[in-house]
């Protein structure tokens, strides 16, 4: 019976372990203030382990820098002089973190057994009080924040016999909370006790207490230092000169080189503009080099008789399920020299070996160094064209102006860092709003040359007569009849423009509508996969581009291509020293 005792116990011991949550259960403060300027804190503990964030101890993190009512920043200092875990001594050691003071609690060689542990924290330290006029004051933020709620959080300041409580007030919240969610007291001896229960993760118990003034002398060393004006406001006026300043080279430099000139009023085109290749007016248009303008190409060369395009379906998988689509190229002819250059650069790379070649979407080198050349010869051919206008030099002035707003707020960040907290609202509307008037005004700073101008005009002009919504308009033009030998020539460029089914569905609606035979077109530089004129264009465009895409790159290559597209006057959580935070490791 007695072995069946202990084993019931130890079970229920096990389960009882099992349900306990991993957290800060309470945190005790005792802060005594004595004469000499000095405070004496004890801090007391209690934490429930499993050892996932509590490992080997505690961390106890304290604030090195703290500001008084006036936003003057006052450096502290701090004297361990010991720790102890269950009523025993315990090593720990301390660093300096991100301008904290961290307390590490434990040995790095032994780690916790689960289990509830106290641990007491004993220190003092300096530049705590604040001196006023008519009173002298503790703002004290009890409890280290922790990310889980805490049970409960308590305190007693104890003060000097000769000193008494003129006022006091205590916080809860997250920093810079005004809310009063705690029950304070005086106890007979003096001190002022405080309390909260269930404080929430992130939260802080903050404890301000105004006493008798000089009881208590201030520490040599620990005056605040006192901000001037520039020092407190000067991040807002730098940032308002900032933007000040651009907005007037903005506006001066736009005035007069960024007005974009009068745009040529669009005539509608019957034919290709100024003899453009179809990827030309593709690149145009789009005004960036895109790889799927290569099937443009490809429909113009067979169009004009210097290739063939096969599709052929292989059925692959169980029973034939799955269908892969096979383009078989085959060149006709090799004389180069009417051709557009990126179009001789297809027929020469792509045939370098053999006059026909088969593109299965596997990798293919020859097609690979075909797509690198024949992007280098657009970009060569229009990008001059393009970048016309764009002024760049223009962007100088002001990526050098973010350059020096960085480095003053740098300095700010360094030697003024507490009024660069609380005045960081200036910050958090200037960087948006120069950002903002950046990207407008490289919109804005871009003035079209007379050539780009002139070719997107013609372009506009050709795909009024590609567009059906157009139809009525062209009645005034006398536009040419549409006709099979009109529909192919004009086919690579409504692909260059994704337009493709929509000059599918014009021709299929003028003329095969007209035709004894509804299907009676059929191209003779095609054969495979046919539904309708409407169609026929978009379905190549797609199938071939997604097949050029998979040959040209690498298996090794990631993304796939680029193919289509003081408290007397009001206080809150947070003020005053102490706080830091309590963590494991």
């Amino acid at each position: 019976m007695r072995y069946i005792n202990i084993l019931i116990f130890l079970l229920f011991s096990t389960l009882s372990i099992a349900a306990q949550e991993e957290k800060i259960y309470s945190f005790h403060s005792d802060i005594v203030v004595e004469k000499s300027g000095m405070i004496r804190v004890k801090e007391e503990i209690r934490i429930f382990s499993k050892g996932d964030i509590f490992k080997r101890g505690i961390t106890r993190t304290l604030p090195l820098n703290r500001s008084d009512i006036h936003n003057n920043l006052i450096r502290m200092d701090y004297t361990v002089s010991g720790v102890l875990m269950n009523g025993n001594p315990v090593n720990f050691f301390t660093e300096k973190e991100s301008g904290d003071l961290v307390i590490y609690v434990g040995d790095r060689n032994i780690l916790l057994e689960p289990g509830f542990y106290n641990y007491e924290i004993n220190y003092e330290s300096a530049g705590q009080i604040g001196f006023f006029e008519d009173y002298d004051e503790l703002s004290w933020n009890v409890n280290g924040v922790s990310d889980k709620m805490t049970d409960s959080v308590s305190s007693v300041v104890r003060l000097p016999e000769e000193a008494r409580i003129i006022s006091s007030h205590c916080y809860t919240g997250r920093i810079g909370s005004e809310d009063s969610d705690c029950f304070s007291e005086t106890n007979d001896d003096g001190s002022l006790k405080t309390l909260v229960t269930n404080l929430s993760p992130n939260e802080m118990l903050t404890v301000s207490v105004g006493f008798t003034k000089g009881v208590v002398t201030q520490p040599a060393g620990f005056e605040p230092k006192v901000f001037t004006w520039f020092d407190k406001n000067g991040m807002a006026l730098v940032s308002a000169i900032f933007v000040l300043l651009l907005l007037v080279y903005y506006r001066v430099t736009w005035k007069k080189y960024g007005v974009d000139p009068p745009k040529p009023v669009a005539i509608p085109q019957f034919s290709p503009p100024d003899g453009l290749s179809p990827a030309a007016v593709g690149m145009l248009h789009k005004g960036y080099f895109m790889d799927d303008l290569i099937t443009a190409s490809i429909v113009n060369l067979s169009v004009k008789g210097y290739l063939t395009i096969d599709e052929i379906i292989e059925k692959k998988g169980l029973f034939g399920m799955r269908k892969d689509r096979v383009f078989s190229l085959t060149r006709l002819k090799s004389d180069y020299s009417k051709l557009p250059e990126e179009e001789a650069v297809v027929l020469q790379d792509l045939f370098y070996s053999d006059n026909n070649i088969q593109l299965d979407g596997k990798y293919n080198k020859d097609v690979s160094e075909m797509m690198q050349n024949y992007r280098k010869s657009l970009n060569k051919q229009y990008r001059p064209v393009i970048d016309e206008g764009q002024n760049i030099k223009f962007h100088i002035v002001p990526w050098l102006t973010v350059v020096l707003y960085v480095i003053i707020l740098f300095y700010f960040i360094n030697n003024n860092l507490m009024h660069f907290v609380i005045n960081r609202k200036a910050l958090f509307i200037t960087v948006p709003l120069l950002a903002i008037l950046y990207v407008i005004y490289a919109i804005q700073i871009v003035r079209p040359g007379e050539r780009k101008l002139h070719y997107k005009s013609n372009i506009e002009g050709l795909k009024m007569y590609l567009d059906i919504a157009e139809e009525k308009r062209m009645q005034f033009f006398n536009p040419p009849a549409i006709t099979p030998e009109k529909f192919e020539e004009l086919l690579p460029y409504a692909i260059a423009l994704d337009m493709e089914e929509v000059w599918g569905e014009k021709f299929e609606k003028t003329f095969l509508s007209s035709s004894v035979k509804p299907e009676a077109y059929r191209p003779t530089w095609y054969t495979g996969t046919y539904v309708n004129a409407a169609m026929f264009g978009h379905a190549l465009n797609s199938t071939l581009s997604n097949t050029m895409s998979h040959s040209a790159t690498h298996p090794s290559s990631s993304g796939g291509g680029s193919w289509s597209s003081g408290s007397f006057g009001g206080g809150f959580s947070g003020m005053g020293g102490g706080g830091g935070s309590v963590g494991g490791w």
